[in-house]
């Protein structure tokens, strides 16, 4: 049996950096439209000092900046710097003065202790090895009476559904056993209010949202970075008979417009 495939650091990072430039870019832009919504839920008040943990493209970030303006700062850290790049260029694009970027481990927080009004991290949780840690870490750098909000995908629904059930499906007959996150990229509410409870947070709020998205084509489909994560390790020569198999299993649920893909994402927010 193929050996299984463990989510490392390592691979994480040169995955988000090899497809940096298309992260959220080819097809839906779901990460943004949750990011938003994120942003809008926190409602950051004026003179708010925020940080986006692995901050990618910037989904949460630029909308923060957007709404904060010059009362208050947002710095993002991610691990990979092929995504800072991305997310520099459009900080610099809107002309956004009240952002600092940062390549950072998310586990090893190189900030003192009590230094953010407001922390969030955007579907990024289930990717740390040591997601304790990471937590940890988040409660350390938010002051006293501070904020975290994060968002995760809902267990009531598979993550990008139709396109993760037929990818686990297809990399289970390529590669065995595959365990990519390390801790599954699914919670219910009440999974995640309790891990926010054991890392110290309290009067801790949750609520769901459901949205429909549309890949237009097979090419954005094989472009989803989940994908290409999950294909680490393997040679092009396991690509292109898995590419087929995989886009033939999708194509009949493709409707005259599109591939209709569901996400369910819960939205949970507690306090320091």
């Amino acid at each position: 049996m193929p050996e299984m495939i463990v989510a490392t650091k390592q691979n994480i990072e040169k995955v988000f950096d090899d497809n940096a430039k298309a992260y959220d870019r080819v097809g839906p832009a779901i990460y943004q439209h949750f990011g938003s919504r994120l942003v809008d839920w926190l409602s950051p008040e004026p003179g708010t000092k925020m940080l986006d943990i692995a901050t990618g493209k910037g989904a949460v970030l630029l909308p923060a900046a957007r709404l904060l303006k010059s009362n208050g700062h947002v710095t993002g850290i991610d691990l990979s710097a092929g995504l800072l790049q991305e997310a520099d260029h459009s900080v610099h694009q809107e002309g956004l003065t009240n952002i600092t970027l940062r390549k950072m481990d998310a586990e090893h927080l190189e900030f003192p202790d009590e230094t953010f009004d407001c922390v969030t991290c955007a579907f990024s949780l289930f990717f740390f090895p040591h997601m304790e840690d990471a937590l940890n870490e988040m409660y350390r750098v938010c002051k006293l009476g501070g904020r975290v909000a994060v968002t995760v995908f809902d267990q009531a629904l598979p993550p990008f559904d139709p396109i993760f059930p037929v990818m686990l499906q297809q990399l289970g007959t390529y590669q065995g056993e595959v365990r990519i996150p390390p801790h599954g990229m699914s919670f219910t509410p009440e999974e995640i209010e309790t891990l926010l409870r054991q890392h110290g947070f309290h009067s801790i709020m949750t609520h769901g949202e459901k949205e429909d998205f549309i890949y237009t084509n097979e090419k954005d489909v094989w472009a989803f970075l989940p994908l290409r994560l999950m294909l680490f390790g393997t040679d092009e020569t396991t690509h292109a008979p898995f590419k087929h198999e995989f886009l033939t299993k999708l194509r009949p649920l493709f409707g005259p417009d599109g591939l209709h893909v569901s996400v369910a994402a819960i939205y949970a927010m507690g306090q320091r």
